[in-house]
């Protein structure tokens, strides 16, 4: 039995990235069907990185965000982690909100931290009513129920009856194509494949440890040289001193390829590298 860390509790997004994340699996099995899953749900995305190579095999947790950008408690925990990246799920993220009674007379709406900043447009809407923030869209729903008043509560479209509430809003996400990316981390130990004809992407991190004028260019230079395109690069701070930062970097190609292996040993001459993974992309036309 496989044991897959993800956010809980029962009906977060995370669940249902990890749930496509195992049908992929299944779909993708060839000779050899993959063992049968069990999830398990942890409070925060630090305990559950934190199981992964230990109680868990792999661990499905979100990473960024459409609108929001990346999660940086995610990014700061995988500077020390020893862990890999196997793989990535790009998930459509929908709210709608509802509520037990007309949004006129809702008194209350509670929204998870997160969800709040992607729904923020329709909030303002609702600017008489107390906004009640909460850690999942499961206890925003639970909460708005529970309430003495008249409470409402932003959801995910797919995880509620919506007959069952006196008042319902779909689409309440600022963005319509609203999404967010789920990586699917693993031990250093975890197997991999590789083919040559299919389509990868691979993160790493950049250590500024030697910092000098024109070192971010360097290694740009380095991959723009060789035509590897870089899907997206983020710094975070080292927590050691002003002016130090580490470099999230997301590009296209596999550690294997030519190019790419190339960029990275002349990179690793003037810096310290940390590979995390190589991985088949994932559609983002979901």
């Amino acid at each position: 039995m496989r044991k897959i860390a993800t956010l809980g509790p029962q009906g977060t997004f995370s669940e249902t990235a990890t749930r496509r994340y195992i049908v992929g699996l299944s779909a993708s099995a060839t000779d050899t069907p993959p063992l049968p899953s069990e999830l398990v749900y942890f409070p925060t995305i630090e305990r559950a990185l934190d199981a992964i190579g230990s109680d868990c095999d792999v661990g499905v947790l979100p990473i960024e965000n459409f609108s929001e950008g990346f999660i940086p408690s995610v990014l700061d925990q995988l500077i020390h982690a020893d862990l890999k990246v196997i793989g990535e799920v790009i998930l459509p993220i929908r709210f709608s909100c509802v509520g037990t009674a007309a949004f006129a007379d809702v008194q209350q709406l509670f929204v998870q931290f997160v969800a709040k900043g992607q729904c923020s447009r329709f909030i303002e809407l609702l600017g008489h009513c107390q906004i009640v923030l909460t850690e999942s869209n499961t206890e925003s729903l639970a909460l708005a129920c529970q309430a003495s008043q008249p409470s409402a509560a932003i959801v995910p479209a797919e995880s509620v009856q919506q007959e069952a509430f006196a008042a319902v809003v779909e689409n309440v996400n600022d963005y319509e194509n609203n999404q967010t990316r789920f990586l699917v981390f693993a031990a250093q130990h975890y197997p991999e494949t590789y083919d040559p004809e299919a389509a990868y992407k691979t993160s790493l991190i950049v250590v500024d440890e030697h910092d000098h004028p024109g070192f971010l260019g360097e290694i740009l230079t380095s991959f723009s040289r060789r035509k590897i395109n870089l899907t997206s690069i983020i710094s975070r701070p080292t927590c050691t001193q002003f002016g130090k930062y580490y470099f999230f970097i997301d590009l296209d190609g596999h550690l294997r390829d030519p190019a790419v292996a190339a960029a990275l040993n002349e990179i690793e001459a003037i810096s310290k590298v940390k590979r995390l993974g190589a991985y088949l992309k994932a559609d983002t036309n979901v």
